[in-house]
């Protein structure tokens, strides 16, 4: 086992346990939706968000698989700046999907209730991914390599964060769920051939 594949496992285990959740979540919506018991609202900001996370922890996976070539002398500071940015993801979709579906009657209400901690996680999420690409190669390799749609993310997150975090209004909430999922996936089609090394 090489040094790269030794810290992609714990790395690898936290993003499966992010899957996971999300996973068991879905599970937990459709339990409610099929069974007799408390009807259960759905949201579609919710809904949304949640699909992005589970794109953005794929993606995340796939796109450290780079380091193998890019990076030949680990340490621990990078090690543990990856376990951080995997743990951000997963903690998000802690925030996302409910421990216990008891209590739970109305997505958009859990959803709005918890929102300053998910845009909070969100915005650790994503500066921690600019961070990502700074260690990757510096301000030279941002500049040239990561894509203009990568940027839009980056900077329409932290305004995004802000109203998110003050608006109660869940339109507002719906539009920025499907707005950020339309990007992830698009990010997603474009990275997924691109296992080259840069």
């Amino acid at each position: 086992m090489n040094q790269f594949e030794y810290v992609m496992v714990l790395v690898s285990i936290i993003v499966g346990l992010g899957i996971t959740h999300i996973l068991l979540g879905v599970g937990g919506i459709i339990d409610r939706l099929a069974s007799h018991g408390r009807p259960l609202k759905l949201s579609l900001a919710h809904g949304c968000w949640l699909g992005m996370c589970f794109v953005w922890l794929v993606m995340f996976w796939w796109w450290e698989y780079r380091l193998a070539s890019q990076v030949s002398d680990w340490n621990f500071g990078y090690y543990s700046f990856l376990i951080a940015y995997s743990v951000t993801l997963f903690l998000i979709t802690v925030v996302l999907v409910p421990k216990s579906w008891d209590r739970v009657e109305s997505l958009k209400v859990y959803f709005l209730e918890r929102r300053s901690w998910f845009y909070s996680l969100l915005l650790v999420g994503t500066m921690l991914d600019a961070s990502d690409a700074f260690l990757t190669g510096g301000i030279k390799y941002i500049l040239e390599h990561v894509d203009a749609l990568v940027w839009a993310v980056w900077i329409a997150t932290i305004p995004a964060v802000i109203v998110g975090i003050k608006s109660a209004k869940i339109r507002v909430h719906n539009v920025m769920g499907v707005v950020f999922l339309i990007w992830q996936v698009l990010l997603g089609i474009q990275a997924l051939p691109i296992l080259i090394v840069r």
